[in-house]
């Protein structure tokens, strides 16, 4: 039904509640956009803006900090609610806008394009929502090229508007599908240029005819030229064996109960390239009835990698290559509790590499980091292979003692480290002398937490250092305070 207001005003607010786009997240489409239109004018500052009732709020920015500015000062919103490009080559000297006082405040204003959107048409007639912009510091005249592609990149932000809308109200508009169908080929085009920008592509099945449709994108992700019926029939083939259950389970699921998916998954196109990709998929209904299941496929590699490296170098000590103290906290609170519930022993040593801060003084960090490196490379090395080993900083460093073997004469296992932990630095009267000092800790029922456990090791490394440096003390006692209650039970090693 149309809508009976047909106050600019009102149409435009109404658009913009029907997108739900107002203060959303930041998303890829969009700032692929902005930062393509930055580069096509060369210019300080690009933006995507939308006109709400007292505020202009940016939808995807580039070179500009604020999230929203108000609407009365705004050059994008008169462009909006004149529905009329404005481009001006210097705002300064214009003869209208220079006399603008907060034009005026701003001398670094100069150049200024703006493109107004059209909003999508939830109910009747469509007005501007917003506006895609270019700012720059300079004056400078802005080509045909230039603004063509401007309205090029308007054109396909109005797409990614109608498409949100068609998302959000495909229950409402099944009645409509067939203009929705004539009105997708006309604009496949710009689908493809906002798939080749966010690196994704759609897919539909057809419940009563099976006939499946992949999209361009779909396809290249996939590796292939298109999707002719061998490629579909091996369509699950392409995901890695340990993630081809999760997809037909989710695919299953939402054929039969109508429950959409949202997954990622591993995956190795036909070219043998592996991938990460992001699989989305929900039913399309007609008066009620499933006709189809419909879904996005995205490459999501890069982000995956880059994630993938972030969690990595936030866990891993960057010079030795061992854990860090954080990974550590990670691994031992799980260790404690498999060993607690399966009645396993388990020991933990804390490591202090002697004489550290001599061979530093004596010979330069490029020494110490030497010294590091070859201690980490003991801790696993045989016979400790397999056996956790952190670093906590500078000399400092932590094993987590589960094998049996190395358990089961845990003093012999001592002496072995301590022995493969001495080294030397320098040659003839120069020589320094490097070696560890170790307090070993039992896991047991009385220390059966890590911050307990550390403890109690390190009451052990206490003790060694006051005997002898180079050897090794083992707490089988828990020290749960601040102060020992008792006099722990501590045996000398080396």
């Amino acid at each position: 039904m149309p809508r009976e207001d047909t106050n600019p005003e009102a149409i435009r607010q109404h658009s913009l509640m029907a997108l739900s786009i107002l203060d959303t997240a930041p998303e890829a489409e969009f700032d692929a956009i902005v930062r393509a239109a930055r580069r096509i004018f060369g210019c300080r500052t690009s933006y995507i803006s939308l006109i709400d009732t007292k505020r202009q709020w940016f939808k995807a920015r580039e070179g500009f900090d604020p999230v929203e500015v108000p609407r009365e000062c705004s050059i994008c919103a008169t462009a909006v609610e004149e529905n009329r490009e404005i481009v001006v080559e210097d705002l300064q000297a214009h003869p209208h806008y220079g006399s603008m006082p907060e034009i005026a405040a701003m001398p670094d204003l100069r150049f200024i394009a703006t493109i107004p959107l059209m909003g999508p048409r939830p109910e009747g007639e469509a007005v501007p929502i917003g506006a895609l912009c270019v700012i720059d510091d300079k004056p400078r005249i802005a080509s045909p090229q230039e603004l063509t592609e401007l309205r090029q990149l308007a054109h396909v932000i109005e797409t990614l508007f109608k498409t949100r809308l068609d998302a959000r109200m495909a229950a409402d508009a099944l009645a409509e599908r067939k203009d929705l169908v004539e009105d997708l080929r006309r604009t496949q085009r710009q689908f493809e240029l906002a798939e080749q920008m966010t690196q994704s592509g759609h897919w539909r099945v057809d419940l009563k005819t099976g006939e499946i449709f992949w999209s361009k994108h779909t396809c290249e992700i996939h590796g292939v030229e298109s999707a002719d019926q061998e490629v579909l029939d091996h369509a699950l083939e392409y995901f890695l064996p340990h993630d081809r259950p999760r997809i037909t389970a989710a695919f299953e699921a939402c054929f039969t109960d109508g429950t959409p998916y949202d997954l990622e998954l591993d995956f190795r196109d036909a070219k043998g390239l592996q991938k990460r990709v992001r699989a989305l998929g929900e039913v399309e209904r007609h008066e009620g009835e499933a006709i189809a299941v419909i879904g996005v496929f995205q490459d999501i590699t890069e982000r995956y990698n880059l994630e993938t490296r972030l969690r990595t170098a936030a866990h891993v000590d960057e010079l030795t290559g061992l854990p860090n103290r954080a990974r550590l906290n990670q691994f031992l609170d799980s260790a404690i509790d498999s060993a607690c519930s399966a009645g396993r022993p388990l020991a933990l040593l804390l490591i202090d590499l002697d004489h550290f801060k001599a061979v530093n003084d004596e010979f330069g960090h490029e020494a110490g980091d030497r010294v590091l490196i070859d201690a980490a490379a003991q801790l696993v090395g045989p016979p400790f292979g397999g056996q956790f080993a952190a670093r906590l900083g500078g000399d400092e460093f932590v094993m987590v003692i589960e094998k049996e073997a190395l358990l089961q004469d845990l003093d012999e296992t001592l002496a072995l480290l301590l022995e493969k932990l001495k080294s030397e630095v320098g040659e003839g009267e120069n020589r320094l002398q490097v070696s560890a000092t170790i307090g070993a800790a039992w896991l047991s029922k009385d220390n059966g937490e890590r911050s307990a456990l550390l403890r109690c090791a390190d009451h052990a490394l206490y003790q060694a250092k006051r005997a002898e440096r180079g050897t090794a003390a083992i707490c089988s006692d828990a020290i749960a305070g601040e102060r020992l209650r008792v006099r722990p039970n501590l045996r000398a090693v080396g």
